[in-house]
């Protein structure tokens, strides 16, 4: 078993730091800070510049289209952003309408499709949902979560798999082979006995393991494809929140934290995103592939560094 080595990536304090995502084509970290607006980008080296960029409303999950754009999932919708020009342009609307509502976990699935699940802004329960947003079509594939996260895929397998957080326990979903398209009901893959923690963000590996952020446990872990445990690596921060594969090779672990209040606040690692080396079998997200002309609406937005 290979031996981690936990690094802090990034000291900035988030508030509510999520959805980490490594661009392969940039070679450049991005995430986003849900609470305060925010999406935040930095390259791999140590000399490198934090580049910060406020939103106009709240952004919870990202994903990679090309070398110039992202897509962005927000409290209004789905965007397609420019990354030199720190523009964006609405794809198409999500629950906009309702004030009770966010985004907020979201990944792009390796059939070009991007998950996005919605939640009421104080969790209530069973108003969570989960969308998947394929060649122009915005569908709802699971109904009556509280606080849904955990998006991520395992293709050799056919699965998705999703949490919701209030309940302690992960699922899974078979997916069909040609178009990802959810096939089954979902069914339980791993119930917590803890149900003071929450299992949050997580992403899969070439090997079909998932690693997974437990919030309020301070760590990620390791799940077999069998439901295993096989590794948990201690953070500083008592609430990860996301996790996602990066670097050259795919060696890197970036996860992302929030910040806690019931901590001193000049103990820095809270809301810190942090470094793991040393992992195997890590692999990068695919991209989602966008299959019409956007909307002419656009937006631009604040750049600080």
């Amino acid at each position: 078993m290979f031996d981690p080595s936990v690094t802090i990536f990034e000291s900035t304090q988030n508030r509510l730091a999520e959805s980490p995502l490594w661009h392969p084509m940039l070679n450049t970290f991005y995430w986003v800070d849900i609470n305060k607006k925010l999406l935040l980008s930095k390259k791999i080296h140590s000399e490198s510049q934090l580049k910060i960029v406020n939103m106009p409303d709240t952004l919870s999950a990202i994903a990679w289209i090309d070398e110039q754009h992202l897509l962005l999932g927000t409290s209004t919708g789905l965007y397609k952003y420019h990354i030199n020009s720190s523009t964006r342009h609405l794809i198409l609307n999500i629950e906009n309408t309702q004030l009770n509502r966010r985004s907020n976990d979201g990944r792009a699935d390796p059939w070009g499709g991007f998950w996005l699940s919605t939640m009421d802004v104080n969790a209530k329960k069973g108003d969570g949902k989960i969308y998947r947003y394929y060649k122009h079509q915005l569908k709802a594939v699971v109904s009556g979560l509280s606080i849904p996260n955990g998006l991520c895929f395992d293709k050799p397998r056919l699965r998705g798999y999703y949490c919701d957080s209030l309940t302690s326990c992960i699922y899974v979903l078979d997916l069909d082979e040609q178009t990802g398209e959810p096939c089954s009901e979902p069914r339980v893959f791993y119930q917590f006995n803890n149900t003071d923690v929450d299992p949050d963000g997580c992403v899969t590996d070439q090997l079909g393991n998932l690693w997974l952020a437990v919030w309020g446990m301070g760590c990620v872990i390791c799940l077999s494809p069998g439901g295993e445990l096989i590794k948990t690596i201690k953070l500083c921060a008592i609430k990860p929140t996301c996790t996602a594969f990066g670097g050259k090779n795919a060696e890197l672990l970036l996860v992302t934290s929030a910040f806690d209040e019931s901590i001193n606040n000049t103990v820095t690692e809270q809301g810190a995103v942090f470094k793991i080396s040393g992992i195997k079998n890590g692999q990068f997200e695919p991209r989602v592939l966008l299959y019409f002309i956007i909307h002419s609406a656009c937006f631009k937005v604040m750049v600080s560094f």
